[in-house]
Formats: structure tokens, C-alpha cells, sequence
């Protein structure tokens, strides 16, 4: 199946699993919102937004950052926007193109999104454009050990929920790796989820 395709698939799913808890993670959310720092000044994207629960939460946390949400389906961002989350911006868009300005983006969230992606050296691509110089990703997904991964992705084009890609840590890793991050933190929070965070790495010139 082509890329776009796949996109398509995604954002049908997706349009039809609005007002459902798919993809809602209560312990992805708890894990990061305790263990991030964040200030007026850390503006925060978070990628794959769904329904804007998220930064709704982390609204919460700071009344003053900018906040950020990017999905692929329009029934899912109508909840986002009725939820009228103060100093936050939601765009309908793919994940392989980021409309946000260079360096402009301190914090990437991506939770139960980054499995969706046909694309995600596209991705990485612009999610290091997009960030600043000390700027981080954090990306919570699904867990599962790599010889089930490995199995599971042979499934996977067969799917309808849009899934393309599960990832072990090594294969998480290496693909943050080539585009140019150095991971920073891995962490299972629970025996089907895992946290990973990113940043990009320094020149040695």
C-alpha cells in the first residue's frame, strides 16, 4: 500500500474513532506530566493531538506557554477546539510536513501517535527543523518485545486502524539515530507502554 494511501486510512480511522478513547493513554499522560519541566517561556507541540486531551492537561500545568496540536483528522480536532484550551493553536495536517517555523517548537510530544507514520524520516526531518536548539521529543508508544514486534509488523498492512510501524528501543533508536538525535531517556512505564525522549545531537566542529 503507497504512503498516501496509508495517510488516507489513518485519517478514515481516525475520523471514526473521534468521541471514543482510542488512543487515550491515562498512564502515558501521568508519566510525562510528572516527570517534564516546563515554563511561560517552553512552547510545546504535540504531535498526533487527537482530541486535545493532552494539552488540556498540560495547560493545567502552565497557564502561559504557548501550546500547540497537530492531527490528522478534522473529527478529532473539532474536539480539540471545543474544548477552547487558552494559548493553543490546532492545525489539520500530516505528520510528514510540520507548519511551524525553524527553531520555534522547544518541546515535541507524540503519544500512541508515531506507530501511525508512513513516513517517519520525514517526520524526523522536520521535527528537527522545527525544534530549537535545546529542544526535546519525547515519543510514548506501544511496548512489546522485539520478537513480537517483529511479528506484529508483518500484520500490519493488513490492518485498518492505520497502523504502520511498532518500534523496539534499538529500532526507535536507530531510526532517530540516522536523522540525527541521541536518545536520552528510555523508559517502561507499564508492560505495553513505553517513553523515550530525544534531542538533537551537537556538533563536533
Amino acid at each position: 500500500m503507497g504512503k498516501n494511501n496509508h495517510s488516507e486510512r489513518s485519517k478514515i480511522f481516525f475520523d471514526k474513532a473521534a468521541n471514543t478513547n482510542y488512543g487515550n493513554s491515562e498512564k502515558l499522560d501521568k508519566y510525562i506530566l510528572k516527570n517534564i519541566v516546563i515554563d511561560d517561556k517552553t512552547t510545546i507541540l504535540d504531535l498526533g493531538c487527537g482530541d486535545g486531551r493532552f494539552l488540556q492537561k498540560l495547560r493545567g500545568l502552565n497557564s502561559n506557554n504557548i501550546l500547540y496540536g497537530l492531527d490528522i483528522s478534522d473529527k478529532m480536532l473539532e474536539l480539540a477546539d471545543s474544548k477552547n484550551i487558552k494559548k493553543c493553536g490546532f492545525t489539520l495536517g500530516d505528520s510528514s510536513y510540520l507548519p511551524y517555523s525553524e527553531g520555534s517548537i522547544d518541546l515535541i510530544v507524540c503519544l500512541n501517535s508515531f506507530h501511525h507514520y508512513s513516513t517517519p524520516e520525514l517526520t524526523l526531518k522536520g521535527i528537527k527543523r522545527v525544534l530549537s536548539s535545546e529542544g526535546r521529543v519525547i515519543i510514548g508508544d506501544i511496548f512489546t518485545l522485539p520478537i513480537i514486534t517483529e511479528i506484529i509488523n508483518l500484520y500490519l498492512p493488513y490492518s485498518k486502524s492505520g497502523d504502520y510501524k511498532m518500534y523496539s528501543k534499538r529500532s526507535l533508536d536507530k531510526l532517530f539515530n540516522t536523522e540525527g538525535f541521541k536518545n536520552q531517556k528510555f523508559s517502561i512505564i507499564s508492560p505495553w507502554l513505553f517513553v523515550s525522549e530525544y534531542k538533537i545531537k551537537k556538533s563536533s566542529n
